[in-house]
């Protein structure tokens, strides 16, 4: 597809705040869209085993790491909840991964088929192996949900994933996952930096590539723990902000009173839709 081809504007937008999954799941507070999954096409048990065994707090540094590798109950599990009228998916992001070219092909048609608000296409797992996508990836999640593709990408050697997808017409990015580390992902604190310097340059590509700015919306995470991280992220060049570490307390399950001002301060930012 020639870049000139691609450039619209994005057609679905989260609210200002997004839940980053896994905490997605389980955390729905107002004002922010949570993202489910992430799904793989067949399920992965001893997610609690790996939870348990692999996440470990690293206060010096604030930060976590995590070797869990996207255990899940699958993308079967949540046509299950969504069949059975449980769950509606049409303001919520729907996260997949797949291992094998034919995966990534029937999660497409299938998250297609639950009419979720956007797919992130999360390419970028540091648990899972070396970071590869078929090279019709982005075109077919495209032309499945038209606008409403979401590619969550590393924070380190991010291009050539970068460029494939806006060649493809995918206008909408993830900065960033967690950070690759001796024992797994690292999440928080360290990986905010990156995670600035990563919005900085996807933008510059987008710029490169003779693509309007204005056509691409960069989700900014990694290290949010309050208000002042939000404005770091808005000057960044980001459009909305996402947040998971923080979540990292099960207090957070009966009340949202510790993410109330994260979410007033990224919808004076980015205003709320």
């Amino acid at each position: 597809m020639a870049t000139g081809d691609s450039q619209r504007a994005v057609r679905w937008l989260p609210k200002p705040v997004i839940i980053s999954a896994p905490f997605g799941n389980y955390v729905r507070p107002s004002g922010a869209t949570p993202t489910v999954g992430t799904f793989t096409a067949h399920r992965r048990r001893g997610r609690w085993h790996r939870v348990l065994a692999t996440v470990r707090h690293v206060p010096r540094l604030g930060a976590w790491v995590n070797r869990i590798g996207l255990r899940n109950p699958g993308i079967g599990w949540m046509e299950a909840r969504v069949a059975s009228g449980k769950v509606t998916l049409g303001e919520s992001i729907v996260s997949v991964h797949g291992f094998r070219e034919e995966e990534w092909r029937d999660l497409i048609r299938r998250v297609a088929a639950l009419r979720p608000g956007a797919i992130e296409l999360n390419v970028s797992c540091p648990n899972v192996g070396e970071l590869s996508w078929p090279i019709w990836l982005f075109a077919e999640a495209e032309a499945a949900l038209p606008g409403r593709v979401i590619v969550k990408i590393p924070p380190v050697r991010f291009e050539a994933m970068v460029r494939d997808a806006l060649s493809a017409g995918v206008r909408m990015f993830h900065c960033c996952n967690t950070l690759p580390v001796p024992g797994g992902g690292m999440s928080g604190k360290p990986l905010m930096p990156l995670s600035l310097i990563a919005i900085g340059r996807v933008r510059a590509m987008a710029r490169e590539m003779g693509i309007d700015e204005g056509s691409v919306l960069i989700i900014g995470g990694g290290g949010i723990t309050e208000p002042a991280d939000v404005d770091a992220y808005a000057d960044a060049g980001a459009m909305r902000v996402a947040i998971g570490t923080k979540l990292m307390h099960p207090k957070y399950l009966w009340s949202d009173a510790g993410v109330r001002g994260i979410i007033a301060r990224a919808a004076e930012r980015f205003g709320s839709s």
